[in-house]
């Protein structure tokens, strides 16, 4: 699957950043719309309707008491008013058949109304009126006919006010979605609100992990590789182009590593042509005089030759030293191979030194062990240190190294077969340095003799502790 770059992720990023808002503004747009569409058929339709009802209602009362006070008095004046509630009250139902055209229930109750007035106006308000003025006043009087008026004018009112009830009904709903759209608007702008803070988090936290930790684990896997580590392989993680720049540094790395090699080869070279030069001017002159000196002595039959026999021992020891620490003195500081390689080159590269091969045996996980690149060569130089000195001693006949790595500390301990040392041993300056590397590593070393006192032992072991920490131990000392 290919890696997500950082065109794309910026991209998803702002795209979901950008939907949020665009949802939030959207949803407050329609909110807006919604409300306003409400408000305006509030304002422009059911109010002007109610408006309405309210009138025509007015209208008829006016009637009623036009005509009951033509009844009382027989003043056509009276009349005026019964003529013009009629006229009002006809115009506002036209108005109110067009306003309500569109509802059927509206309608129903208006058609009611209009059956309610005529009922009214054709059986009792008219014929009376037309009794009072034909001067009949004791029809116009009668009870029965007074009764009927008044039962025929209660379902009129009756009608209208069940029409100022729909009207205010319809009010009320007109409000209520007005509530709801409010609410509606208001819910979902906070759903955006939300949807928008929880994208700038999984921004933040994208970013974060595809970009801002690769870069820092990227960044600290350079430095140990431009510090000289050599080992420390470039992980590829992150986005595209972090990677790429990781897989450009690993082959930079790989590269290095190979030069590296080629100029430690060379190096060697040079320095055995130095070790040449030094086999000649130390040990070449000196075993040039003690062999004068030897032919003098055997001229003379001197029996005592010992001062020639320890001066031929020490040009031995020099030649071993010399021969030993040509490794020694062409190994880079804090130089990171292979563990297990580098102990096996300086043991191989001791036999010529010793005089034989001394036995080797690794137990452990060496390979996988959190071993940094201070502790590294620390474990090196001490291989090396202790098998100096065992060089140094001309009896010894045999040498052995066992290196252990267990989850908490990396021990080495080094034999051989020379005799034991006493009480009264001082410690040179091999040992010295072998216990500096120990302590300096929170470690620990023991010289000892063997349990059966046929050698001397080495006992080195360090903790194995967080690479990190140990990145931290001055190893100015290698």
């Amino acid at each position: 699957m290919s890696r997500l770059s950082l065109r794309q992720l910026i991209g998803v990023c702002l795209g979901v950043v950008a939907g949020a808002f665009v949802v939030a503004s959207a949803a407050a747009v329609i909110g807006q719309v919604t409300i306003a569409r409400a408000v305006s058929e509030l304002a422009d339709r059911v109010v002007p309707i109610q408006r309405d009802v309210e009138q025509i209602r007015r209208a008829y009362n006016d009637q009623e008491t036009g005509q009951r006070a033509f009844i009382l008095t027989g003043n056509p004046a009276s009349l005026d008013l019964y003529y013009f509630g009629k006229v009002v009250a006809d115009e506002l139902l036209a108005n109110l058949r067009e306003e309500l055209a569109d509802d059927r229930q509206g309608t129903e109750i208006l058609d009611r109304v209009a059956a309610a007035a005529t009922t009214w106006r054709t059986q009792a308000a008219g014929p009376q009126i037309d009794a009072r003025r034909d001067g009949d006043t004791v029809a116009a009087d009668q009870n029965e006919t007074t009764l009927r008026n008044k039962q025929l004018f209660d379902q009129l009112r009756s009608e209208l006010r069940s029409l100022a009830a729909y009207t205010d009904a319809m009010g009320e709903n007109q409000l209520s979605r007005i509530q709801i759209a409010e609410k509606t608007s208001t819910v979902i702008q906070i759903i955006g609100v939300v949807v928008l803070v929880a994208g700038l988090i999984v921004t933040v936290i994208l970013l974060q992990r595809l970009l801002t930790r690769p870069v820092n684990t990227l960044l600290r896997e350079v430095k140990r590789v431009a510090d000289g580590d050599y080992d420390q392989p470039i992980v590829r993680t992150g986005l595209r182009e972090t990677a790429e720049i990781a897989e450009a540094v690993e082959h930079m790395r790989v590269s290095l590593r190979s030069s590296t090699d080629k100029l430690i080869d060379s190096e060697l070279r040079d320095e055995q042509a130095r070790m040449a030069a030094d086999l000649h001017d130390r040990v070449i002159q000196r075993v040039f005089g003690l062999g004068l000196s030897l032919t003098s002595a055997a001229s003379r039959r001197q029996p005592d030759l010992t001062p020639f026999i320890d001066e031929t021992d020490a040009i031995i020891r020099d030649l071993r030293e010399v021969i030993f620490n040509l490794q020694q003195a062409i190994s880079p500081i804090g130089r990171s191979t292979r563990l297990r390689s580098a102990i096996i080159d300086i043991v191989e590269g001791s036999a010529a030194a010793l005089g034989y091969n001394p036995t080797l045996q690794f137990d452990g996980p060496i390979e996988d062990a959190p071993i940094c690149s201070g502790l590294h060569a620390a474990v090196l130089a001490v291989v090396r240190e202790a098998l100096s000195n065992t060089a140094r001693h001309s009896r010894a006949c045999a040498a052995s190294v066992h290196v252990t790595v267990t989850d908490v500390e990396l021990r080495v301990v080094v034999r051989d077969d020379v005799i034991g040392l006493s009480g009264d041993d001082v410690m040179g300056h091999g040992r010295r340095n072998i216990a500096t590397r120990a302590t300096q590593f929170g470690g620990s070393v023991t010289f000892s003799n063997a349990h059966d006192q046929t050698g001397a032992v080495v006992d080195w072991a360090v903790p194995l502790t967080h690479p990190e920490q140990r990145e931290t131990v001055d190893s100015s000392t290698w």
